[in-house]
């Protein structure tokens, strides 16, 4: 998909997507939920920038790199949106 083409709700489904699978939840979080009460570490966000960055064909620069940066959903997606930005 044409970067310009991501909504925030196809951004939220996909983000939504790999936060279960590596957390390996069976339920949904919502979007204000601070994911280090389902599991979520340093190593687990760093992990799923990755992922985002493969998939969103996006870079985040080292001062992004922060866990405060990534807590919930809605942070994840709002950082992945603002990138994706003209």
């Amino acid at each position: 998909m044409n970067r310009t083409k991501w909504t925030k709700e196809h951004i939220a489904g996909y983000v939504l997507s790999q936060i279960k699978g590596q957390l390996q939840l069976e339920e949904d979080v919502a979007p204000d939920d601070e994911l280090a009460s389902y599991g979520m570490d340093s190593f687990t966000s760093m992990s799923l920038v990755v992922a985002f960055e493969t998939n969103f064909n996006i870079v985040f620069e080292d001062e992004e790199l922060l866990f405060e940066n990534f807590v919930t959903l809605q942070d994840m997606v709002e950082a992945i949106y603002g990138k994706l930005q003209p």
